[in-house]
């Protein structure tokens, strides 16, 4: 287990530097407000995801190991079509922040993203994770490949670049995952439509409990970009964004145990293992990603300035006020991973409206007033809501102490000695 952790740790560092240059691409060639209409974009299709991943999305994993695949592959592409057509017009009447043209991108792109999911869920619920990581990690590749293309080698100035190149790379994942997984895909049958009756049941009970946390945890995390749109300005929106995307990239460490934790999780049926197993990885994680807080926080507005544009000096501070709300939520993903992988994901729900709560009240308050730093405020107190939360939940059901998170100088010793097999065997 901890070699496929190790792998999707490096998988997601490759992913993350890459986005990172995607970043750099879009904000040094389009500046900060074409940036801004990039992230509302990529918030939109996001949004949508949530509502298909109601069948579309963790409740695979969880479910892979129970149904046969036949059962479970029809309902999620049916529904991926139908949620993208509604969501679709949904955009074209409420705007969110895009024209029309596209918002109809978008809808088309969230349905090719939704198949290449569907596809990932079910090597994570297989354990296929190095398989799965694969896959994670030829979208980024195809779209930066489509932006250095179509920006710095044609010299194009629109948002256009991106969004040929977000069609490129759902295709390419979409195809790669169907060749990952061509044995089920070859025994792929249909069934008279009453056979689907309890597989239904099943990927909405667990689907619609999940995505209930996931569609109020958007909010937490990104209403403040249509905060900002809205009072402010969509240049606003992409300066906040590059800061968030930075701070978030920390979290790539606590994402890479949980997707190992959360198939080994919805795998087992040991309450003590798996109590344990989330202890020793959320300790891994918080000893990890406080010295990358640290550094990315320190790191001076000029850094910024001369990575992304004059206009992104700011993401500096931004970063640091968003440091401390990051690093707690670090702990909330592995925790809150806990919850769904034994199918409790009413736990993870609450932990969001806690979280929700602080955004509405504190989003609307310093957001008109403060813009970008309000947004910040308002972002590093929600998700430190979330992770309080969830951990007063788990050591109470637990039994285990506050000083139980700390690693051991033994445990600190077993992990270099597992890192240094893993890489010079």
């Amino acid at each position: 287990m901890f070699g496929k952790i190790l792998n999707t740790f490096g998988t997601k560092i490759v992913v993350a530097f890459i986005n990172l240059m995607i970043a750099v691409i879009i904000s040094q060639v389009l500046g900060d407000s074409g940036k801004g209409v990039q992230s509302l974009i990529l918030t939109n299709i996001s949004f949508i995801l949530i509502f298909s991943e109601i069948v579309c999305g963790a409740s695979l994993v969880f479910l892979t190991s129970r149904h046969p695949f036949s059962k479970l592959w029809l309902p999620s592409v049916l529904w991926a079509l139908i949620i993208a057509v509604l969501m679709g017009g949904v955009m074209l009447l409420f705007n969110m922040g895009l024209d029309a043209t596209l918002a109809l991108h978008t809808a088309v792109l969230s349905f090719i993203s939704s198949f290449a999911s569907i596809n990932f869920r079910f090597l994570i619920g297989k354990e296929e994770v190095k398989k799965a990581n694969y896959n994670t990690l030829l979208q980024p590749l195809v779209l930066v490949a489509t932006l250095a293309i179509y920006y710095l080698a044609l010299g194009r100035r629109d948002i256009y670049g991106y969004i040929i190149g977000l069609y490129l790379a759902y295709f390419s994942s979409s195809v790669l995952g169907v060749c990952q997984l061509r044995r089920e895909y070859a025994a792929l049958t249909l069934s008279p439509l009453r056979e689907y009756r309890e597989t239904l049941k099943a990927l909405f009970k667990y689907g619609f409990l999940n995505q209930t946390g996931h569609f109020v945890q958007f909010f937490n995390l990104r209403l403040s970009y249509y905060l900002l749109n809205a009072f402010v300005d969509a240049g606003n929106v992409g300066v906040y964004s590059n800061a968030v995307s930075l701070a978030e990239s920390l979290w790539i460490i606590p994402n890479s145990i949980a997707l190992v934790q959360y198939a080994r999780i919805s795998n087992s049926t040991d309450k003590a293992y798996n109590q344990r197993l989330t202890l020793d990885l959320a300790k891994l994680c918080f000893a990890v990603a406080l010295p990358a807080v640290v550094v990315l926080a320190l790191l001076p507005a000029s850094f910024y300035q001369l990575v992304f544009g004059p206009e992104f000096g700011s993401v500096a501070s931004l970063i640091r006020m968003l440091a401390p709300g990051v690093l707690l939520y670090s702990l909330f993903l592995i925790l809150g991973h806990y919850y769904s992988g034994s199918g409790r994901y009413f736990m993870n729900t609450v932990a969001a409206l806690c979280g929700l709560a602080v955004t509405l009240v504190c989003g609307f308050t310093l957001v008109p007033r403060h813009a970008a730093q309000g947004a910040a405020a308002t972002a590093a107190i929600a998700y430190s809501m979330n992770a309080v939360f969830l951990m007063v939940c788990f050591l109470k059901e637990s039994h285990f102490r506050m000083r139980d998170f700390w690693l051991t100088p033994s445990e600190i010793k077993h992990y270099i000695t597992e890192i240094k097999n893993h890489y010079l065997k």
